[in-house]
């Protein structure tokens, strides 16, 4: 496209006969030069032909994913005036339809001056077409929509309350519909990175025939594409009719596009409660395209479905993270709340727990009840003269021990206190006890950890006392402890390291 910008005023009535709202300035001349459907569109004085750019400042523009005017820095017209080429959606205040502002660079054949001319035109549809009577043409056009509503209904459907592992299914399914729908021939989905820094390719449909890219489009950061991320951040829509049209800031994404042989593009934005999560896309390899308001609405359509199915996913996953980690707190509270600190088996709390609850339960199907109290033979000796810390490192030792000699179910191996120790026993007989108690002499015989101040052996010894019971509905854990208890009393009198049942 050129201009004789130096004639320009002389044939300025033609350019007023044009139904679109047009704008025109000169890089050397401060002055915006309007049609009469600019005029019109603004709310001008019709004679007001030149405009300044104090005037075109006072033109109050929104965007229309957000409804929120534009600051001023970001004003799209005042942006396409300082040399930037847009297309991008606008909203005046007074106007309630979407527009699409496109500006282009343009240079005279003649001189050496150039500049640029803005359009603000219905998005996507041709401006000023009078209402006519309906056609066939406009029953085709009702059909579809209602095709196209029932698509959404039965993607809709599909995609409220998704289960996660059938996702990506049911999004891909949903690009297919989309895609086939409005004759593309690729749509996709991307999904920003959480700062936005970078997008990757998610899910994609390609027609027969149509070359997939996907698995090359992942984690592509800003600055390799910061036309199409600045748009698309900005204006929430990047429609594109003819890629080799694309403004010369625009290099990037222009050779991107030829690669992946695009003629034509459209993206709309995936907003969930306002923030940004990526854009779904129809790309026209075959042939170019002119995108059309229904196309934009559509997409944009599917878009927000998906936006909302995934940001519903995330928060159950979310919920999900949070109940899990709340289960991880809980087990490690009631741990730490059962578990000995020092020796990590069991601790008294825990024991009588369990004791109590294996009572209940030989009590119920007749099973015998064994108890074993181990008690260390002159541990505060050892302590005094090994030191409190070789005194924990031994009873860290011992307890792991015992611990591995607890192996059927039911069974448990305590801390009873300081160096003493227990063990339950469900379902053992006084035989099966006293097999598990020289078991225990000799793991502290293979332990073989000296004790130089005992009058008993050369090593670390235990005494042990134990009692099996067929516990009833009169049993009670004070009694069976007191048994064990007696034993053991009677092991330390019979000069230690030895073991004495309660029956003895």
């Amino acid at each position: 496209m050129t201009i004789q910008t130096g004639t320009l005023p002389h044939f300025w009535p033609l350019l007023d006969a044009l139904p679109v709202a047009l704008l025109y300035t000169e890089h050397a001349n401060p002055a915006v030069f309007a049609n009469m459907a600019a005029l019109s569109l603004f709310h001008l004085p019709t004679n007001k032909t030149v405009l300044t750019r104090s005037d075109v400042q006072q033109i109050q523009l929104r965007c229309p994913e957000k409804l929120q005017s534009f600051k001023l820095e970001e004003n799209p017209i005042l942006q396409a005036l300082n040399g930037c080429s847009l297309q991008v959606p606008v909203v005046l205040e007074h106007h309630s339809a979407t527009l699409f502002l496109h500006s282009t660079s343009v240079a005279a054949e003649v001189s050496d001056t150039s500049g640029i001319v803005i359009t603000l035109q219905p998005l996507y549809c041709a401006p000023n077409v009078p209402t006519l009577p309906q056609t066939s043409s406009d029953n085709a056009e009702l059909e579809e929509a209602l095709e196209f509503d029932k698509l959404m209904s039965v993607i809709s459907t599909k995609l409220i309350n998704v289960q996660e592992n059938m996702l990506d299914q049911h999004i891909e399914d949903a690009l297919a519909a989309v895609g086939e729908f409005c004759h593309a021939d690729r749509s996709y989905l991307f999904q920003f990175s959480d700062n936005m820094s970078e997008m990757s390719n998610t899910h994609e449909w390609v027609r027969s025939g149509v070359t997939s890219h996907k698995d090359q489009l992942q984690q592509i950061p800003d600055i390799a594409l910061p036309y199409f991320f600045q748009q698309v951040k900005r204006y929430h829509v990047f429609a594109i009719n003819d890629v080799s049209t694309l403004p010369a800031e625009a290099t990037a994404e222009k050779q991107e596009f030829e690669a992946e042989d695009i003629q034509s593009v459209l993206c709309c934005a995936m907003l969930a409660d306002d923030k940004l999560l990526g854009f779904v896309g129809c790309d026209m390899v075959s042939r170019q395209r002119n995108w059309t308001n229904n196309d934009w609405r559509r997409l944009k359509l599917v878009g927000e479905i998906i936006a909302n199915t995934l940001q519903n996913v995330r928060y159950r996953r979310s919920l999900q993270d949070m109940q899990q980690q709340l289960l991880l707190v809980n087990l490690e509270l009631q741990k730490q709340a059962t578990q000995d600190g020092l020796t990590a088996i069991a601790n008294r709390r825990q024991f009588d727990i369990s004791l109590q609850n294996e009572l209940q339960r030989c009590a119920r199907n007749q099973y015998p009840l064994g108890l074993i109290m181990i008690d260390i033979d002159r541990f505060k000796r050892y302590n005094d003269y090994y030191g409190h810390q070789a005194g924990d490192d031994t009873l860290k030792q011992v307890a792991q021990q015992f611990q591995r000699l607890a192996k059927r179910q039911g069974e448990l191996a305590a801390r009873y206190g300081g160096e003493e120790f227990a063990m339950i026993l469900p379902g053992s007989t006084i035989e099966d006890c006293e097999r598990i108690a020289k078991q225990i002499q000799q793991a502290l015989v293979t332990l073989n950890i000296a004790h130089a101040k005992s009058d008993i052996a050369s090593n670390i010894t235990a005494s042990i006392g134990i009692t099996c019971q067929y516990p009833d509905k009169t049993s009670t854990v004070d009694n069976i402890i007191k048994a064990a208890d007696q034993a053991l009393y009677q092991a330390k009198a019979a000069g230690r390291n030895c073991i004495r049942n309660s029956s003895n």
